[in-house]
């Protein structure tokens, strides 16, 4: 009996120091650690205002007292083409682009030739003179590219600027 209690006391004394400290498994020490697989990664932050990459530019005067008919068309034409801010891989850069056209915008291209012939009308108001820009719209991001480590923290991050062309079009403005 003497020695059922002495065990049922030192039974007690260990389910106490387990309670105080959890056990190791020496197995897998840190089961909840997150991994990730390392590599460089590119990160699109923000959506930037788009801009107009010019090929033509045109105007009208009118000078009468009532409005007036116009036709711009384009008569030069030009490339714009996919950039980045900074010199990274083929595959970081290909990512990149992929990244805009899958979460920003499904109809950037790496290029896009504005056409010589592309034509608009519509009317000139009195006493003013309407300006027309012919070219490529660029869908603008910003984003980072770092190094990210097993423990999916990141490195030191590099800030980049990306544009990709997405339609051709005619601006025209007062």
């Amino acid at each position: 009996m003497a020695i059922a209690a002495a065990g049922a006391l030192a039974l007690t004394a260990l389910s106490t120091v387990t309670a105080v400290a959890a056990p190791v498994d020496p197995v897998n020490p840190q089961p909840q650690a997150e991994y990730c697989d390392p590599g460089m990664r590119a990160v699109i932050s923000s959506n930037t205002p788009n801009t107009h990459d010019v090929k033509y530019r045109t105007s009208v005067t009118n000078g009468t007292g009532s409005t007036q008919n116009y036709k711009f068309s384009s008569k030069k034409s030009g490339t714009t083409t996919y950039g980045l801010s900074l010199s990274v891989s083929a595959s970081l850069k290909a990512g990149i682009f992929a990244s805009i056209e899958a979460t920003i915008n499904g109809s950037v291209e790496k290029s896009m030739t504005a056409e010589i012939g592309e034509e608009v009308s519509g009317t000139v108001k009195p006493h003013s003179t309407l300006k027309g820009d012919f070219g490529n719209w660029r869908e603008n991001v910003s984003g980072w590219t770092a190094q990210q480590y097993s423990n999916c923290k990141y490195g030191t991050k590099t800030y980049f600027n990306a544009w990709a062309p997405y339609r051709t079009n005619w601006r025209v403005y007062y």
